[in-house]
């Protein structure tokens, strides 16, 4: 049985999480004397330090889809240089059998619509067929050469796709790797900021706006009450 997806806890882009952290961490780190009434110490800022810093070492999701971007370049080339070594095949193939009988047994057909796997496959026939019709061929000029390129393209292609596939399984893992460590992260920051919250509520309104956790580019990332509604509400 497949295993769930892991689901982001947080609402905000991880670059914000990341500040929003560092900027909690300050704030309780001034406000310890208040903490410790709910045993939180330097310890806890250790401990939320600690996972920030395990969130930030994630890598990014901008460098894994510039490997995917990469890798599908390397991909096209070679899938378009196997293009044109067909071409020419196709040519003496289509002469020397004057487009019927032995040509259908190369299956040129659609060159330039084939799929990435299809082209592979067609590449891969290709060579098969040309060389058991070589003599036929090398009256149209066919050389072992040409059957050697597209053999050994084609042998690319493979591994040019598999790269493709690979990279983007490396996205999926790291991706789920960013969303866990992101969910310990948020998860711990939500609970010290409601401690924070609360020990403020009623006091010290600039303080208590310090543990409502607020990016610079979203709304509040936690909704709370406006500590005048907060107050008349209790």
């Amino acid at each position: 049985m497949a295993k769930d997806m892991e689901t982001r806890l947080y609402k905000i882009p991880d670059a914000d999480l990341k500040q929003l952290a560092d900027t909690l961490a300050a704030s309780i780190t001034r406000d310890l004397s208040f903490f410790s009434s709910r045993l939180i110490t330097s310890d806890n800022v250790t401990k939320l330090n600690g996972f920030a810093t395990s969130f930030d070492a994630c890598t990014t999701d901008q460098e894994l889809l510039g490997a995917i971007t990469t890798a599908t370049e390397v991909k096209d080339d070679i899938a378009t240089k196997i293009r044109k070594a067909i071409r020419p095949i196709r040519n003496m193939a289509e002469l020397a059998f004057e487009g019927k009988g032995k040509y259908n047994t190369f299956g040129f057909d659609e060159l330039s619509k084939q799929t990435d796997n299809e082209l592979y496959r067609m590449a891969k026939r290709i060579v098969r067929v040309a060389s058991q019709l070589q003599n036929d061929l090398a009256t149209q000029g066919l050389q072992q050469s040409q059957i050697t390129e597209l053999d050994s393209l084609a042998t690319q292609l493979d591994t040019a796709i598999d790269g493709v596939e690979a990279a983007t399984e490396d996205r999926d893992l790291h991706k789920q790797e960013r969303i866990i460590k992101g969910n310990i992260l948020w998860t711990e920051m939500v609970k010290l900021a409601s401690i924070g919250r609360s020990l403020f509520e009623d006091t010290n309104e600039a303080l208590y706006n310090d543990y409502v956790l607020i990016t610079n580019s979203s709304e509040p990332a936690q909704k709370t009450m406006p500590v005048e509604e907060a107050k008349t509400t209790n």
